[in-house]
């Protein structure tokens, strides 16, 4: 419970001349359920990335309105994937803004594995039977 005066509701505000449209009036979140739509300037590998990850994606809850982030994601993964198959490793940053798209997305990450709800196998310890009583 936060301290001082509970806050007070727009009506009140208004009756008392303290509101303030830029404070007070509550935002509200965009509620879209289109499906993501692929940009023209993505390259064939990258749209075999998003073939892939589509469904994963949607299932996540991206929208058209990610559709450029999921695009930077299927770039960023196709390219990570040419550069593995050349036998390079890619920079950690790289690596890291990869992972980090990926779990802006739900598709990656401990929070996409908490969004869909499954709880991780517990860890047994292997040494408990040789423990003394």
């Amino acid at each position: 419970m936060q301290r001082g005066p509970k806050r007070q509701s727009a009506d009140a505000k208004k009756l008392a001349g303290t509101y303030k449209e830029s404070r007070d009036k509550p935002v509200h979140l965009v509620n879209e359920t289109s499906l993501p739509k692929a940009p023209a300037y993505l390259t064939p590998e990258a749209k075999v990335v998003w073939h892939e990850e589509i469904e994963r994606v949607t299932k996540a809850g991206t929208c058209e309105l990610d559709s450029s982030l999921f695009a930077r994601y299927c770039s960023l993964e196709a390219n990570c994937r040419d550069l593995f198959n050349a036998g390079e490793t890619p920079r950690s940053a790289f690596l890291s803004e990869l992972r980090k798209t990926g779990e802006l997305l739900g598709i990656a990450g401990a929070p996409s594995r908490a969004q869909r709800g499954k709880a991780p196998d517990p860890v047994v310890n292997p040494f408990a039977a040789l423990s003394r009583p």
